[in-house]
């Protein structure tokens, strides 16, 4: 029987934390057949110092912290707010940071072999920080980075550290739970991840029907304002192009938002609970004019919410938020529109199915499947939606 690092793919979120400590080299994250990637081991290489098992967090659970302080957040630049998803937090901290002389890790989407591949890179520049802007709602590797972030923290480098809450815990086990005071943690408040392979079988359809060549993907473009629009940058007869729609309008954008495409562990994910295991979690703050009527924010141009889970968490925001405009909030504000602050994304009847056809006929099968069914209903919310708010 094969050697393998989890028992159910329930127990692996493919964080990468086994691969990354493995002293042997001897795992490698590989797709299954939906594209999700799980630690495989090659006995050739293995020791069975079983430091995979050691390391990984799920079978390791630990005391994640209680949240400390809630915050109402806003970028005060106009130019950072339109290149972010939602209030530009994240960009503001980041950018302070590296002023600072630190480094930053989160997620970019890379144009590489032409395909756009979600990975996290390290960042030490204004510049490359544009590329971590922006949402981007498919799962990304960071195994091989983990690596890098400890060099980093030896080296007396200040080191911010983006990703999903798993990511977060990953990169906390492969350092086997030490404190490092140069080490600032950040996780997002996490519906649940799709797998690249299927995102680039979206985007391959995408080309062929449109004769194209995409070159960006952006899942929270805001030419029309902070939502649910989507942005396409591509090329076409040697002419640069782009199109903005509402989410309903991509079936890959719309099947995420429904959670029929997530992996297995996301279903039952452990950090989808108001005690985070970050020094920070940021997110949209959704409803901030139902929460705040009164509110002085121009909230059409995104709104964050930012969660200090801890004493360190509340000091980067009070060092590294300068250009920062914040407002005292609390937790139940943030979560009655953030269900996964309070638990995991729900499994749906039809995530079987829609898996099922993409395996066997692949994506542009369910395309078509799901224009001929989701597509209709969603539009027909969206206009009942528009007619009930006028």
């Amino acid at each position: 029987m094969n050697k393998q690092v989890f028992e159910n793919k329930t127990e692996c979120c493919g964080c990468g934390a086994c691969q990354a400590i493995c002293p042997k080299n001897a795992i490698e994250m590989v797709e299954d057949e939906y594209g999700f990637i799980y630690p495989r081991i090659d006995e050739n290489k293995c020791i069975n110092c079983n430091l995979c098992k050691k390391t990984c967090a799920y079978m390791n659970p630990r005391k994640i912290n209680e949240y400390k302080r809630v915050y109402v957040s806003v970028s005060k630049n106009d130019e950072t707010l339109k290149k972010s998803a939602s209030g530009g937090v994240f960009f503001e901290l980041a950018n302070s940071i590296i002023f600072d002389g630190g480094v930053v890790y989160g997620c970019s989407m890379e144009l590489e072999n032409d395909k756009l591949m979600p990975e996290h890179i390290r960042v030490d520049n204004q510049e490359n920080l544009k590329k971590l802007q922006g949402s981007k709602y498919v799962q990304s590797e960071c195994g091989n980075i983990y690596r890098l972030v400890k060099k980093d923290l030896i080296n007396a480098r200040k080191v911010l550290f983006s990703g999903t809450p798993c990511q977060i815990e990953g990169l906390k086990s492969f350092l086997q739970y030490k404190e490092y005071e140069n080490l600032f943690l950040v996780d997002i408040i996490c519906h649940g991840v799709p797998s690249r392979k299927m995102f680039q079988d979206y985007i391959k359809d995408f080309e062929t029907k449109n004769n194209c060549k995409v070159m960006e993907f952006y899942f929270r473009a805001k030419d029309k304002g902070w939502g649910l629009f989507f942005k396409v940058v591509y090329e076409k007869g040697g002419k640069a192009e782009k199109i903005i729609k509402p989410s309903y309008e991509s079936s890959f954008y719309q099947l995420f938002l429904d959670s029929s495409i997530y992996r297995e562990n996301c279903y039952e994910c452990p950090y989808a609970t108001e005690n985070r295991n970050s020094d920070l979690t940021i997110g949209d703050f959704w409803g901030i004019n139902q929460e705040y009527p009164d509110i002085n924010i121009n909230s059409t141009k995104g709104v964050s919410c930012i969660i200090a889970n801890t004493i360190k968490g509340i000091n980067v925001v009070e060092k590294y938020g300068s250009n920062l405009l914040n407002m005292n909030s609390e937790f139940e504000k943030v979560a009655k529109h953030n269900h996964q602050l309070n638990n995991p994304s729900k499994l749906p009847r039809e995530r079987k199915k829609i898996l099922s056809l993409y395996k066997k006929q692949g994506y542009a099968i369910l395309e078509k499947e799901y224009r001929k069914t989701r597509f209709i209903k969603n539009r027909i919310k969206v206009i009942r939606d528009y007619f009930c708010n006028k």
